[in-house]
């Protein structure tokens, strides 16, 4: 299993890192854990969790048991939530979750989504 996970965040990386060059590593993270606990049912990887990792873990138990993915189904189901805009559901963990290893600035505009900005 620990072979699977470790391809899995490798695979996941990869593929993150080419199709979205720019995005910040904490991006790269989030989407490389997602994306193998979607396919592994383990967690962990690199770093983590923020607020993106905890999203996508709701939006793949939405979609499947983990475990139970596909590779290319996990990258459709954590793709858009690691790398787009930053949304008032994914801010909505930052309350709630246990978040850290968000990119610079992202718990800044969360709180501001979220009506809370003491600025």
């Amino acid at each position: 299993m620990q072979d699977q996970m470790a391809d899995a965040l490798t695979q996941a990386m990869t593929l993150g890192r080419a199709k979205h060059p720019d995005a910040p590593a904490a991006h790269h993270a989030a989407f490389a854990n997602s994306v193998a606990y979607a396919v592994t049912g383990w967690s962990g990887g690199y770093g983590g969790p923020s607020m993106r990792e905890h999203w996508c873990s709701q939006l793949i138990h939405q979609a499947a048991t983990p475990g139970a993915m596909g590779f290319d189904d996990a990258v459709k189901v954590c793709e858009e939530a690691c790398y787009g805009p930053l949304t008032a559901e994914i801010a909505s963990m930052l309350p709630d979750e246990h978040c850290f290893d968000d990119a610079a600035g992202e718990r800044e505009e969360a709180l501001r989504l979220l009506g809370r900005n003491r600025g």
